[in-house]
This record gives C-alpha cells, sequence and structure tokens, in this order.
C-alpha cells in the first residue's frame, strides 16, 4: 500500500497548491469489501469543510481516472482534528496561545511539559507552563505534540 500512498500524495500536490493547503497524512488501510483512503490536511488559518469537500470530489476524480485503486474505496478528506498530534512544524503557527501536551527529547532523556505555546522563531517553540519558567524546545525534539483540552 506504500505505492497507492505514493500515488495519492502525488495528485494531492497540485489541488492542495491550488487551496492553500498543505497535507498532513495519507492513511490507507483494508476495510471489509474495499479500502479507506484518510487524507488530512490543514492550511495556515484553519481548513473548512467546504474545502475538504472540494479537494475530496477532485481527488476522487483523478484517482478514478488514474486507477489507483482497482477495488472499491472509501475516501474521507478531512483535517487531523483536535485530537490528533501536531507533525509539521507550520502546524504550530496558528496555535499560538493554546496549551499543549509536549514529549520532547533533549540529550537522550525524555521529558514532558504542559504549557501554553507562546513563542516560535524559526524551529524553536517556546511553552510557558502555569508555573515556572518558559521551555524552549527544538522542533526536531519533539515526540509528540497534543492540544491540550481545558475541560
Amino acid at each position: 500500500m506504500p505505492e497507492i500512498k505514493e500515488e495519492i500524495t502525488s495528485l494531492l500536490t497540485p489541488l492542495l497548491d491550488q487551496h492553500q493547503a498543505f497535507l498532513i497524512d495519507v492513511v490507507v488501510r483494508n476495510e471489509r469489501g474495499g479500502k479507506l483512503v484518510q487524507v488530512f490536511l490543514d492550511t495556515d488559518i484553519g481548513v473548512t469543510i467546504e474545502q475538504c469537500a472540494e479537494i475530496s470530489r477532485e481527488l476522487a476524480e483523478e484517482m478514478d481516472r488514474k486507477s489507483v485503486i482497482e477495488t472499491s474505496y472509501r475516501l474521507d478528506v478531512s483535517s487531523p482534528g483536535i485530537d490528533k498530534p501536531l507533525r509539521l512544524l507550520r502546524q504550530y503557527n496558528k496555535n499560538i496561545g493554546r496549551r499543549f501536551k509536549v514529549t520532547y527529547e533533549k540529550a537522550g532523556a525524555k521529558a514532558t511539559i504542559i504549557g501554553t505555546l507562546s513563542k516560535i522563531e524559526a524551529d524553536l517553540l517556546t511553552f510557558a507552563p502555569d508555573k515556572g519558567e518558559p521551555v524552549t524546545i527544538r522542533f526536531s525534539e519533539i515526540v509528540e505534540s497534543k492540544e491540550e483540552l481545558p475541560w
């Protein structure tokens, strides 16, 4: 299935450029009677349902035209959702001021911080915990980062 994922990604590139969106992930897995294709995307200001629907229609047309998947398939195009970890540095820009639980690795040791994303400079992200000093983490050191919900 890596070939299918690569082909879908290549079909998505011009569509996403046209809609000023960027790709977070493509997941292809078997499901009863065919395949499930999940496309997670975002924009710098947040993706709308209308954008997802339009990209889904355009992608399905291209996939069918090129016979990317020979069996039946279900295509879901959406934003990653608040419960998904952030995967790209670009995703953090619109999340300044939000609280995150960040697991990171420095000098071979893992640590976790819960704090508000207060600043981004190049690939350095600064998180301010409720108590204590702000912590600056290089993006490449982040193992997992999820938004902390207020409830």
